[in-house]
């Protein structure tokens, strides 16, 4: 199996003011695409509610994919979250490192590059849940 992927983040704003005779015009852009050629990618879709539901963590092997050919594959780490959900979600991370808490509303993307790790010894998790009611959601989980 390979994978070929890119995680990519585009902001840009410009505010512009007119005067008498005068115009200014402020711009910010921050951009950052990253392509990935090696290394494991999970999709996890589903339904959540208030109650948590784990997508990935706990000790190594805790939870497992399967690949586009059906076999099983367990990721060790997570260098990488995009989130998405609708109507509004949270995914909330824990381990050695602190927290993370992504939040995606009426399906804006949300993504970290905070890394996941989970060892025999440390375990990390992440979880999605809402704060009200339920949402549909997708997570994409790039690591090893």
């Amino acid at each position: 199996m390979s994978i070929e992927g890119r995680i990519a983040v585009d902001v840009s704003f410009a505010d512009k003011a007119d005067g008498t005779g005068v115009q200014s015009l402020k711009k910010i852009q921050l951009a950052d695409t990253q392509a990935y050629t090696s290394g494991k990618v999970a999709i996890v879709s589903g339904t959540c509610g208030t109650a948590a539901v784990q997508v990935w963590g706990g000790l190594v092997g805790s939870v497992d994919y399967t690949n586009s050919a059906g076999e099983a594959v367990t990721m060790s780490s997570v260098q990488r979250v995009a989130f998405q959900a609708s109507p509004s979600a949270v995914v909330r991370g824990t381990g050695s490192w602190g927290t993370l808490d992504l939040t995606s509303n009426s399906d804006e993307s949300a993504v970290s590059g905070r890394p996941v790790y989970a060892t025999p010894q440390v375990g990390g998790s992440l979880t999605v849940q809402t704060v009200t009611g339920t949402a549909s959601y997708t997570v994409v989980l790039y690591g090893t």
